[in-house]
């Protein structure tokens, strides 16, 4: 799997799926199979794509884009977490859904995400769901 952490390049990509608003904050990866390795880059090729903002305090948003559902592995996903909660020092990763996206929804609970707050009709389409994972519930990672 190759990555690309080129700033301008992660965030164009969340700007143009999730019309994420440019911020001075702004990290993130875009996971790309390897069978694109030798080919110019297109955003189709991305895979998945894992980015971070609004670290306020102990915490900080997380957003992710799967285009390619086979190409998540369990190391893309620790590695996903062990970014805000290890090397960032957060204590708590919250993630922002439309309340029309079911399967967003789904998925982030399987994660381990807890939904703790709506925002009448603050998504897109519908209400927008604040979800929150604490470190200390963070399957995903060791214990500290």
């Amino acid at each position: 799997m190759i990555e690309a952490t080129d700033r301008n390049t992660v965030q164009s990509f969340f700007s143009d799926r999730l019309g994420l608003k440019w911020s001075d904050d702004f990290r993130g990866v875009l996971h790309v199979p390897d069978a694109y390795r030798d080919v110019p880059a297109s955003m189709d090729q991305v895979a998945i794509a894992v980015g971070y903002n609004g670290f306020i305090g102990r915490s900080c948003c997380m957003h992710v884009v799967i285009q390619k559902p086979e190409a998540m592995t369990p190391r893309i996903v620790r590695d996903a977490f062990a970014f805000p909660f290890e090397v960032c020092g957060c204590e708590a990763v919250l993630g922002m859904v439309d309340s029309t996206n079911v399967q967003a929804l789904e998925f982030d609970r399987r994660l381990g995400f807890e939904e703790i707050a709506r925002i009448p009709n603050g998504g897109l389409e519908g209400d927008l769901v604040i979800l929150q994972m604490l470190r200390g519930q963070c399957r995903w990672l060791r214990p500290h």
